[in-house]
């Protein structure tokens, strides 16, 4: 444990701290053997120009970054101890992103960062009208996206401050901010540490605005080259100005750097911590305070420790219990808090609020998709042009065939000779060709009468010649079996007429009354099982496929995880949000496709529902885990379509899996939908139930890949923190 020294003067210390991104040796190094020490009730000036490394150390003094070695301490313990509460309840944070939601109001925003720390209604009430007043903010019901970036950047800043925090964190808080609004943040900054209760750091590359700050740390290329009183700084290397003193450091470090000595690095005699310039060695020209640097626990935080921290008089949950009493973080990050939860499902239904327009095209997205699929697929073609060649002369069998055609499928065009039907197939005006022969009727008696002793020119003369355009199979397909149909009730209507039995006209096959569905099911009917998952699967992985991208790009999932929440709780909260948009999708779906179109369910319903919400489900932890993955919305959308259509030719919605080839068959069997599209048709048109393998087969897939995704999709996310 850090001795009690450190614990009572020092708010954070750092010692030989080193951060590389990348393979090791090989990576850029972002902190080399970084030393700090910052006093309680003071604020630290961290000085230095973009990339030195800035940043990095403020993730790891949060817990956000894990450091590859070294020791660090933030009031008192490790960043990311379990029960600690860095990240958390202690720490107020500003990123240099304004890190908001545009679509809040000011009210709106403060309540919901208040909730995250647990703060009572009355209190969160009472700090908003504080801050409104005293950062000079518009009345809280202004919309975020309305405000200036003057009045964004301090309505960050409310956030920061809004649980009175021990610890306040500002990276960057005044860049691209008119001096005027800059030299007031200083005097906030400067107001808030005189009772001695509040540590601040504050980044900066504007160097000479720092002289407020009781200490500066000044750093390059990952190191802390100088760290005093900014006044002690000047006065010691005989500079007019900081920046003069950080040139010149610079100048040094780079010079040793050269001769193979180490970084140049200045201390001082704290006036209120005198003991620790007389406890420390030098090295080369660095003073370092042995009681800065005592050992800690061993039980060093990484990027895969828990967020979750202790809460103080506002009433939140402090050391969750778990199994291994207490100091296990990952059981502790594994029991999502209320609060938390709260907190972001109000958040994301009042971003709901905000949206009306867009939630209602999400519920009535799904409706549109089935009514197009019912109106648009598996109806019968009509109005198919076909070239009519009736050579017949007088016409008396050739007409009763053709007045036995649908004419709502064939219309039929009168054409003087063969090669001009011919020529207007091939000109695309038909569809096909119908041509009867000169002795049509004659030679049709003749067969029939004749019987095996018929010659082949009377076979010849007494057929109906169909020449179709079979580049579109379903049009060839229906034109065959309406020229088949048409062909038995012409034939049924002659063999009564001369007083046979019109039962010979049909094939000697006979098709008895079906054991599943009926004779006039049709290719809709084949496909609703499968469009009905994969609209709900595929618009519920459009629900949450962009939402943690969205708040990363824009800095607020670094804020919301500063304070305290863990991914279990980010996803969960997610979930919970999303699912009642995709329950009313699946509701209105189902009332569409069942009730209106009168799509068959001969078995329950409640297995249908069940099952089509699983779907949605699996789907929506694959939408997370493309977020989580992704950084950007269009990878997330190439992911996404990427998916899409190997789902869809695969899992057996358009055509029977029986006619994909074997090695890819098997493919097609571990897809999310196939099994589950079986089992939903199973249950649809045959009535089946759970003690069918086909049908708990369906659900058992359904909840394996959606917890396969679940499970990657918060691998990821603590991987990423």
């Amino acid at each position: 444990m850090a001795s009690s020294h450190h614990g009572d003067n020092n708010a954070v210390v750092c010692h030989d701290l080193h951060k590389t991104y990348g393979r090791v040796g090989k990576g850029l190094h972002a902190l080399q053997g970084v030393h700090l020490s910052l006093p309680h009730g003071a604020i630290y000036g961290l000085l230095g120009p973009s990339g030195c490394g800035k940043t990095t150390l403020l993730r790891c003094m949060l817990g956000r970054l894990s450091k590859d070695s070294g020791e660090i301490s933030v009031l008192g313990k490790p960043p990311g101890t379990a029960g600690h509460g860095i990240p958390g309840r202690m720490v107020g944070y500003m990123p240099q992103e304004t890190a908001l939601y545009s679509e809040f109001s000011i009210g709106e925003t403060l309540t919901f960062f208040g909730r995250l720390h647990k703060m009572p209604r009355k209190d969160i009430k009472d700090r908003i009208q504080f801050l409104l007043q005293f950062l000079n903010l518009p009345e809280k019901s202004r919309i975020i996206g309305q405000l200036s970036g003057g009045q964004q950047r301090r309505v960050s800043f409310a956030v920061a401050l809004l649980h009175e925090p021990e610890l306040l964190i500002l990276d960057e808080p005044t860049v691209g901010v008119d001096p005027v609004l800059r030299e007031r943040i200083w005097q906030h900054l400067v107001d808030l540490t005189k009772t001695g209760t509040v540590t601040i750091i504050i980044t900066t590359h504007y160097i000479e605005e720092a002289r407020q700050a009781a200490v500066v740390g000044m750093m390059r290329t990952g190191i802390v080259l100088a760290e005093a009183p900014p006044q002690s700084l000047i006065d010691q290397h005989k500079m007019d100005s900081l920046e003069a003193v950080f040139l010149k450091l610079c100048q040094l470090e780079g010079f040793e750097r050269g001769n193979g000595l180490e970084g140049v690095a200045v201390n001082y005699q704290n006036p209120d911590n005198a003991n620790s310039v007389n406890q420390s060695d030098y090295h080369g020209d660095r003073m370092i305070d042995k009681n800065h640097y005592s050992n800690y626990d061993d039980d060093e935080p990484d990027e895969h420790t828990s967020l979750l921290g202790k809460q103080d008089h506002y009433g939140g949950s402090k050391n969750r219990d778990c199994c291994c009493g207490g100091c296990c973080s990952r059981c502790v990050e594994a029991i999502p808090s209320g609060w938390n939860l709260l907190a972001l499902v109000i958040k994301d239904l009042n971003r709901f609020k905000r949206r009306p327009g867009f939630l209602v095209f999400q519920v009535v997205l799904p409706v549109i998709q089935v009514v197009l699929f019912c109106l648009a697929i598996g109806g019968t073609p009509h109005g198919l042009s076909v070239a009519i060649v009736n050579e017949e002369s007088p016409v008396t069998f050739s007409q009763i065939y053709l007045d036995s055609l649908n004419n709502n499928t064939i219309t039929q065009v009168p054409v003087a000779n063969l090669s001009d039907a011919i020529d207007g197939v091939k000109q695309g005006h038909y569809w096909g060709i119908i041509h009867m022969g000169k002795n049509f009727s004659q030679d049709l008696i003749v067969r029939y009468q004749k019987g095996f002793d018929v010659d082949n020119a009377t076979i010849d003369g007494s057929s109906i010649k169909v020449t179709l355009d079979m580049t579109n199979e379903q049009i060839a397909v229906t034109l065959t079996q309406e020229t088949l149909q048409a062909y038995q009730k012409f034939a049924g209507i002659i063999l009564q007429a001369v007083g046979a039995n019109p039962a010979l006209a049909q094939l000697p096959v006979v098709f008895t009354e079906p054991i599943y569905g009926n004779p006039d099911s049709t290719f809709t009917d084949f496909m609703a099982p499968g469009v009905i998952l994969s609209i709900t699967y595929f618009l519920a992985v459009g629900l949450t496929a962009l939402s943690l991208i969205i708040e990363r790009k824009e800095g607020l999932l670094d804020r919301i995880w500063v304070a305290g929440v863990s991914s279990v709780e980010l996803m969960t909260g997610h979930i919970m949000t999303q699912f009642i948009v995709m329950f009313v999708q699946i509701t209105l779906e189902l009332v569409f496709i069942l009730a209106v179109f009168k799509v068959p369910c001969v078995g329950s319903l409640a297995l249908l529902f069940i099952l089509t919400i699983l779907q949605g489900l699996c789907g929506m932890n694959f939408g997370l885990l493309i977020s989580a993955v992704c950084d950007d919305e269009n990878s997330a959308v190439q992911v996404s379509l990427g998916s899409f259509y190997p789902n869809l030719l695969l899992s057996g919605l358009i055509w029977p899996l029986e006619a994909v080839p074997y090695p890819l068959r098997y493919l097609s069997y571990a897809l999310p939908q196939t099994y589950a599209t079986e089992a939903l048709r199973c249950i649809m048109f045959r009535g089946w139930g759970l003690a069918y393998l086909q049908v708990w087969r369906g659900f058992a897939m359904t909840l394996a890949w959606g917890g396969v995704f679940l499970i990657g999709s918060g691998a990821v996310i603590r991987l990423r923190k």
